[in-house]
């Protein structure tokens, strides 16, 4: 019983609905016979409501189609065509202000319009109006919502301006990581495409950046090699900089390459002097040796050696240093020979006295004395 009930209530309700349809397309139809076509619409949206209720899609798409006929005819209404003209001077003046980032004033300037004819006119019966508000309002409500986003970024962009003039590039680059983060956030184009265009003048400028941190540590690597004279490494890594100076106008580094070069020749000629300098040396130890002029051949020896550390020439001062323990060893069996020799002579003039004086005797122990000393000597 409850089921035939429920049926019924069902019926008279699908009923009821039809019936208030049918009231609602006469009185649309009337509004627009009286020109009323705000009202007109306003009824066939509300039998569009009912409709969707019941699912009566062919009474949706009549309603539908009264609607646009009804748009068509306003568009060709001589109120229309002034409104029209009115909304192209607006929308041309509120695309500029929007150009200009004036969001707040173009959306005062689209407020005043509407407000203009809303007592006699719904201006957003004219389809292209309309289409035009919806985007608007989708553009305001954008702008409300990331204002504070917007608010946020303006610190970031003179922090960035500050940091790209006076070429900080580490704190440009974190300062554009930070705005990044909040433009996630942000879907207005003109703010995205600043950022862009930041970034863009960020990532050229850091190219010189890195490629001027490269430069310096070249130049670094100049000056070691000078150090370790290597003088044609550090003369041709010194012509492609300068290259690369010229080409990429950095003139902050003519006065830098330049004392570069200097440096190089000075360094260069000392270094020549030095050669030239141990190439003496090693003849005058040679003749100092040949001579038996040991001490001299020391200081020969000494002097190289100094010169050959200085300069690096591990070889020579390798050889020099056995030299030098060779040429001491040397000279201490000199001085050994020279005081045995002043010990024989001594002794031997003792034994030639003892000889005039017909001691034979001791004269015989003091030449046994002398044979001695030279055995000993001998042996060590």
């Amino acid at each position: 019983m409850r089921d035939k009930g429920k049926t019924k209530d069902l019926k008279k309700d699908k009923l009821t609905l039809i019936s208030e349809m049918e009231e609602l397309e006469v009185i649309a139809n009337n509004h627009l016979i009286m020109k009323k076509y705000p009202e007109a619409i306003k009824a066939a949206e509300r039998i569009i409501n009912l409709a969707l209720e019941l699912n009566m899609k062919s009474v949706i798409r009549e309603q539908e189609e009264f609607i646009a006929k009804i748009y068509k005819i306003l568009e060709t209404d001589k109120l229309a065509t002034i409104i029209l003209d009115d909304f192209t001077n607006i929308k041309t003046k509120y695309d500029q202000l929007i150009k200009k980032n004036k969001f707040r004033e173009a959306h005062d300037d689209i407020l005043k319009f509407k407000a203009k004819y809303d007592e006699y006119y719904d201006v957003r019966l004219i389809s292209s109006i309309n289409q035009f508000l919806q985007k608007e309002k989708r553009i305001w409500d954008f702008f409300i919502q990331e204002e504070d986003i917007i608010k946020l970024l303006e610190p970031l962009e003179i922090q960035f301006n500050s940091y790209i003039h006076t070429n900080n590039i580490p704190l440009a680059r974190d300062t554009l990581e930070k705005a990044k983060k909040l433009l996630e956030k942000v879907s207005l184009e003109y703010i995205i495409e600043k950022w862009k265009h930041f970034e863009s003048e960020y990532l050229e400028i850091n190219k010189n950046y890195q490629l001027k941190g490269d430069f310096e540590a070249k130049l670094d690597y100049i000056a070691t090699l000078t150090e370790e004279y290597k003088f044609q490494e550090a003369h041709s890594l010194l012509s492609n900089l300068i290259k690369i100076a010229e080409q990429k106008g950095f003139s902050e580094y003519k006065d830098k390459l330049a004392a570069k070069k200097r440096n190089i020749e000075d360094a260069k000629s000392k270094y020549t002097k030095l050669l030239n300098d141990l190439a003496s040396l090693e003849q005058q130890f040679k003749e100092s040796i040949e001579n038996d002029q040991y001490n001299s051949a020391k200081e020969n020896c000494e002097q190289i050696i100094k010169i050959a550390r200085f300069i690096g020439k591990k070889e020579l001062l390798i050889k020099y240093q056995q030299q030098e323990e060779t040429i001491e060893n040397r000279i201490l069996e000199y001085n050994q020979f020279l005081t045995l020799k002043a010990d024989i002579l001594e002794d031997s003039k003792i034994a030639i006295n003892e000889v005039n004086e017909e001691r034979f005797s001791q004269a015989l122990e003091k030449y046994r004395a002398i044979l001695n000393q030279i055995q000993e000597y001998i042996k060590k």
